[in-house]
C-alpha cells in the first residue's frame, strides 16, 4: 500500500472514531464523591439561559440548575446512602438530554497521583487517543518501508 494512501486511512479512521464518540458534554464535579459530599453540577454552556435546566442522578435526585453568567449549575449533595457508579442526566428545557457520571464511595484516603483524571478518561478523550495512536502506527510503517526500500 502506498504511503499516502495509510495515511489518508488512518486520518479518515480517526475523523470517523472522533465524530461518532459520544462527547462528555455535562459535568458534574467531583467524579469521584463522598456520601453526603456536595457536587457542582453544569451543563457546560449547553442549555438555552431562559428555558432553564433540570439534573437528576439516583446519586442526588433532582435538582434545578440556576442561571450563571453564561451557564446554567447547582450544587447538590449526595444521599448518605448512596454507593456505587452513577449517571448524571442534565434535561435542557427543550427537552435535550447530556450525560456524565459520578463514583460514590466511602472515603479511602487521599487519591494521591491522580489529578484532574480522577473521574478517567470520556468516551471521546478515548477515541480520540485512539486515533492518534493509529495515526501514528500508520507513520510509522510508512517510514519502515521507506528505509527498507532505501537499502535494497
Amino acid at each position: 500500500m502506498r504511503p499516502a494512501r495509510v495515511f489518508a486511512t488512518a486520518a479518515a479512521a480517526t475523523a470517523l472514531v472522533g465524530l461518532t464518540a459520544p462527547a462528555a458534554v455535562a459535568s458534574a464535579n467531583p467524579h469521584w464523591a463522598r456520601p453526603g459530599q456536595t457536587l457542582w453540577i453544569s451543563d457546560d454552556r449547553r442549555c438555552d439561559l431562559r428555558q432553564g435546566a433540570t439534573a437528576y442522578s439516583g446519586a442526588f435526585g433532582t435538582v434545578r440548575l440556576r442561571p450563571r453568567v453564561h451557564y446554567l449549575a447547582t450544587h447538590a449533595k449526595v444521599f448518605w446512602h448512596a454507593r456505587g457508579k452513577y449517571r448524571v442526566t442534565i434535561r435542557c428545557g427543550d427537552g435535550t438530554r447530556f450525560f456524565d457520571r459520578v463514583q460514590v464511595g466511602p472515603t479511602r484516603g487521599s487519591h494521591a497521583g491522580e489529578g484532574g483524571g480522577a473521574g478517567g478518561m470520556s468516551d471521546a478523550e478515548f477515541a480520540g487517543g485512539a486515533g492518534l495512536v493509529a495515526l501514528a502506527a500508520g507513520g510509522g510503517v510508512m517510514v519502515l518501508r521507506r528505509r527498507s526500500r532505501g537499502a535494497a
